[in-house]
């Protein structure tokens, strides 16, 4: 019986635990009626794309294992999404299905609402597994549910709000760093743990791995191999996983080339790193004399270079926490006694921080995980947990003290909440504002009629255009039924690349050209036009149509009822060895340097009718460059070291399998000391152009 009264107790605190997080959602939001659901509360920045993935699972087209293509994306093509892969097939799936029950704008609230509450109830389990009582683990896993982070992270990536499984990771790492025997439930819990962590972000897999390693590295050290052997396994059985969750992109890759959609660099591990004093040094907070001393002291001089800030920010509560864990655990270790949270933090802390071990991977090319100020959550989830615990072994919230949880939660959300008011009714006109142009086109245009999207955006993460936001051009997808629009294919790929020849043509010349094609209309979002352009625009033709907001013009056309495909081209992506476009207008020249050895990434179409041809251009002295092919020798080039004289070589596509190929070139001594501007050279690739042979 009393057993029974436990798990009801259990439930119950489970519960009220859920309720209190909602109900902290709903204060910030500003969500006390129903209708409030149907309205916006995020769409600008990431939203558009974490929404897409969403509306894609929707539409059935997110299937596991199977390659992303999304159909009504890129037309007249296919988008290609496995360059940029997206493992998150718990979240995007789950999303999907809200998608289809309640639309794109009433879907991402409640999925807003869901990883509150989830947080909540995944770490008040995770704090009684821990043997926290009810009470602490009820006040922490509220709290953790209103971390900065998560508030920050709804209106970016709702994909990293969902952490509820971040507690856990703790549970685990205790058990292995206690060595305590493997059990059957323990067992089925740690793979349900392992795939659920696989298939969601996988920044939180990375940090699983992370927290993982001390566990079978210290007994290894011990010479004790049958206590590493479950951690061991355990990481060995993540990456299995992983890899399961990223076969869709292997797949697409093996069938449709590997394209490349950016190139990441280590200076992002600098800007997306996480450091220390944004732990307790908020960017914006409810006490004015807290929020104008970090900005004074800490945020003004990094304007425009701040990265993924006010994440970290661990609140009063976390910090306090913070240096409880410190001082037990400094006064544990003087006695020789176990401290598990203030060693494993201390071994995140020298992973993670700027100028720690994710840095020095860096700086050996491993850039994958370039946002390592994002583990600040799993601090938080480790200190909280340990404050849950703490206030269990003190009994501070026994008895009547339980009620001291109302107030030191109100005290939370104070803290914690961002004091940045919603804009809502910003982003109410700005969805209505789309939504118009949208229900427009889906009730003149026949089912499935393309539509081109101008100006030109890549993606993913496309610089700005104008005032355009980054992912302008979803909304149309987000909010259209059957439609399919040009945008959307991961760029540098055949299939993208036709798009950019109609740069600088009149909008006569590339209506026309579109209607070959079999565009039934425009889709022109003024807002990334200059007053030129525009003008040019407005007087080609009065838009048949203009948006409420004036700035989505549509152009309606009359499609070839015959249409053909645009020729595709190959693609080319430039290493990080390669500087910045030069050019000079006088001579008809245009180059980068590189300041070393060099490689060429190209994408193949079929058929490739195509050749490469560029010059090559030495500084200093005059110098040998090894051309290399799928990394086979195919010429050795004496480089002049004249300005505006270069060696001409090409390279004859055509004769190539289509897919992903590459192309070396290797120069036979070292780059010359910096120059202006700091940059090491040794070479130029002058004038790189693909040229067509006959044919189509």
């Amino acid at each position: 019986m009393t057993h029974s009264r436990g798990r009801w107790a259990d439930v119950l605190c489970l519960l009220l635990a859920i309720a209190l997080s909602l109900l902290a959602c709903c204060v910030y939001y500003q969500c006390f009626k129903p209708e409030t659901l149907s309205q916006p509360w995020f769409t600008f920045g990431d939203v558009p794309l974490t929404e897409s993935y969403a509306k894609v699972a929707a539409e059935g087209q997110a299937l596991p294992w199977k390659p992303r293509m999304v159909q009504r994306l890129n037309a007249p093509f296919v988008a290609n999404w496995c360059d940029f892969p997206t493992p998150d097939e718990l979240v995007w799936d789950a999303g999907g299905v809200l998608v289809a029950c309640f639309g794109v704008i009433r879907a991402y609230n409640l999925a807003i609402l869901a990883v509150h509450g989830l947080a909540a109830s995944g770490f008040y389990l995770a704090a009684r597994c821990l043997g926290a009582a009810r009470a602490p683990a009820l006040f922490c896993g509220v709290s953790y549910s209103m971390a900065r982070y998560l508030f920050v992270r709804d209106s970016v990536h709702i994909n990293l709000s969902c952490c509820w499984h971040v507690p856990f990771f703790w549970v685990t790492a205790d058990w292995f760093w206690r060595r305590k025997p493997m059990n059957l439930r323990f067992g089925l819990a740690l793979l349900a743990l392992c795939a659920v962590t696989a298939w969601q972000n996988p920044y939180y897999w990375f940090f699983w791995l992370v927290m993982l390693v001390p566990c079978w590295l210290v007994p290894l050290c011990q010479r004790d191999f049958r206590a590493a052997g479950w951690p061991l396994a355990t990481t060995a059985l993540s990456c299995v996983f992983l890899f399961l969750g990223q076969l869709d992109s292997w797949l697409g890759w093996q069938t449709y080339g590997r394209g490349y959609a950016f190139v990441r660099d280590v200076h992002e591990l600098l800007v997306y790193g996480l450091r220390l004093p944004e732990f307790f040094l908020p960017q914006g907070h409810h006490w004015s004399a807290l929020d104008g001393f970090a900005y004074q002291h800490y945020y003004r001089p990094m304007v425009g270079n701040t990265g993924e800030t006010d994440s970290s920010y661990l609140g009063l509560v976390g910090l306090l926490a913070g240096l409880w864990m410190v001082v037990d655990g400094v006064r544990r270790r003087v006695r020789n006694q176990p401290a598990f949270f203030f060693l494993m933090s201390l071994w995140l802390a020298f992973v993670m921080l700027n100028g720690g071990l994710t840095m020095l991977g860096g700086s050996f090319g491993l850039l994958l995980f370039r946002c390592s100020n994002r583990s600040s959550i799993v601090f938080q989830a480790g200190l909280l947990l340990f404050l849950a615990l703490r206030l269990t072994h003190w009994r501070i919230l026994n008895g009547r003290r339980s009620l001291l949880i109302v107030p030191l939660l109100a005290f939370t959300a104070w803290d914690c909440f961002p004091p940045f008011l919603l804009e809502k009714e910003a982003v109410s006109k700005y969805v209505q504002n789309q939504r118009a142009a949208v229900d427009y086109l889906q009730a003149e245009l026949p089912s499935r009629s393309m539509v081109f999207q101008w100006p030109l955006m890549e993606y993913p993460e496309s610089q700005r255009v104008g005032t355009m936001w980054h992912y302008d051009h979803l909304m149309a997808f987000l909010y259209s039924k059957d439609l399919r629009f040009s945008y959307g294919d991961c760029r540098n790929r055949p299939e993208t690349q036709w798009q950019s020849h109609l740069v600088g043509k009149s909008p006569a010349a590339i209506a026309t050209e579109l209607r070959s094609y079999g565009f039934a209309a425009i889709w022109l979002n003024t807002n990334g036009l200059d007053e030129t352009d525009r003008s040019l625009w407005r007087d080609w033709r009065t838009p048949d149509y203009r948006s409420p907001g004036g700035d989505l013009w549509v152009y309606r056309l009359q499609p070839n009822p015959h249409p053909i495909l645009p020729r595709l081209e190959p693609t080319l992506a430039y290493s990080g060895a390669f500087f910045g476009p030069e050019s000079d207008p006088r001579l008809g020249l245009k180059w980068r340097w590189a300041w070393g050895p060099a490689r060429l990434d190209l994408l193949l179409p079929n058929p490739c009718l195509y050749r490469f041809r560029f010059g090559l251009n030495s500084i200093g002295p005059e110098r040998t460059v090894v051309v290399r092919l799928d990394g086979k020798t195919i010429s050795r080039a004496q480089v002049p070291a004249q300005y505006g004289v270069y060696r001409q070589l090409e390279v004859d596509l055509s004769r190539l399998k289509p897919g992903a190929h590459r192309i070396e070139l290797l120069p036979d001594g070292p780059a010359l000391p910096p120059v202006a501007g700091g940059r090491r050279l040794t070479f130029s690739l002058v004038n790189p152009t693909l040229e067509p042979l006959a044919g189509p």
